[in-house]
């Protein structure tokens, strides 16, 4: 009940108007894209040929990381033996306990970014590697799919101007 009541405080958050008093259409989408893109992302691992069964080979230095209906922050990539680490720069809110990641990629390969979660990973969804945030470390599944199943294009989940 807690959580959803965040949540929900979170999203007023997210659609209430601009600082001078006008109220924004757009703040609200974005809002509702915040919650609604990742819960339909872990729908999307039941679609056969879309969970990563493996690291991918090349991805980029530096990649967003967004926990579910919060910020983003900036992740250093890296490689330990075969597996995939996501060293996320910044602190969680205070009572977040993050309890696995999703590294997205386009159905082209590209990395998008990954999605941070409470809770426990996806059943059955091979693990890539971990994120690790502060003094915690979780585990790092991924997916790739067509970014529009997920995202508000107005709104992206993954902003470039977060790692440059």
């Amino acid at each position: 009940m807690q959580r959803f009541l965040f949540l929900t405080g979170l999203l007023l958050v997210a659609c209430s108007g601009s600082p001078d008093g006008k109220s924004s259409a757009a703040s609200a989408a974005c809002g509702l894209a915040a919650l609604a893109g990742p819960t339909a992302l872990l729908g999307q691992f039941s679609i056969p040929g879309q969970t990563l069964a493996a690291p991918p080979r090349q991805l980029p230095e530096r990649l967003v990381v967004r926990l579910v209906a919060g910020p983003a922050y900036s992740a250093i990539v890296g490689r330990a033996d075969s597996l995939l680490v996501l060293g996320v720069n910044g602190a969680l809110p205070a009572k977040v306990k993050p309890g696995f990641g999703v590294l997205v990629l386009d159905q082209g390969g590209k990395a998008r970014g990954a999605l941070l979660y409470e809770g426990v990973p996806v059943e059955g969804a091979p693990q890539l590697g971990t994120v690790s945030v502060a003094d915690q470390t979780v585990p790092l599944i991924g997916i790739q799919l067509d970014p529009a199943r997920i995202e508000d294009r107005r709104c992206p989940l993954f902003p470039d101007s977060v790692i440059q």
